[in-house]
């Protein structure tokens, strides 16, 4: 899908539907399955615990930064300077920089691990769309498999 001027196409990370939006648009509802979604680059500067991290853009863990989730879904791509403990799916690509630290699994459809990082966990490169991952809502119960990935 080629985005008009002013917009960038963006992937629904909840139902997998491609759509516009404006350049500037940090959430919006999609406008196939109607549930919220956030669409900017999610940069991650100090220790965050959360149950998960969504985005339709990238996630960054900044150097000083750590994030310790039950899953993460950045269709935009994944790079860790810092510190990631969570179940990766991404769309884009994924980037472990020196000296970082990985736990957990990861799908991406490509990957690049730089010197020095420590990883700890299975990854899978495919090129088969992402997953769409369950809301909150959503039992979890299955997503302990990592045959699921």
């Amino acid at each position: 899908m080629a985005a008009k001027a002013g917009t960038h196409a963006v992937r629904c990370y909840h139902c997998a539907h491609p759509f516009e939006v404006g350049l500037r648009t940090a959430s919006t509802n999609c406008p196939s399955c109607n549930k919220r979604v956030v669409v900017e680059d999610v940069v991650i500067k100090q220790l965050t615990p959360v149950s998960r991290v969504q985005t339709c853009g990238r996630l960054l863990v900044d150097k000083k930064g750590s994030v310790i989730a039950e899953f993460v879904h950045a269709q935009g791509g994944v790079e860790v300077l810092g510190s990631l403990d969570a179940r990766v799916e991404s769309g884009g690509p994924v980037v472990i920089g020196a000296g970082a630290r990985w736990k957990g699994d990861c799908r991406a459809p490509s990957m690049a691990v730089r010197g020095g990082a420590r990883i700890e966990g299975g990854f899978e490169v495919s090129e088969r769309p992402p997953v769409v991952l369950p809301d909150a809502d959503d039992d979890l119960e299955g997503f302990d498999d990592p045959a699921d990935f």
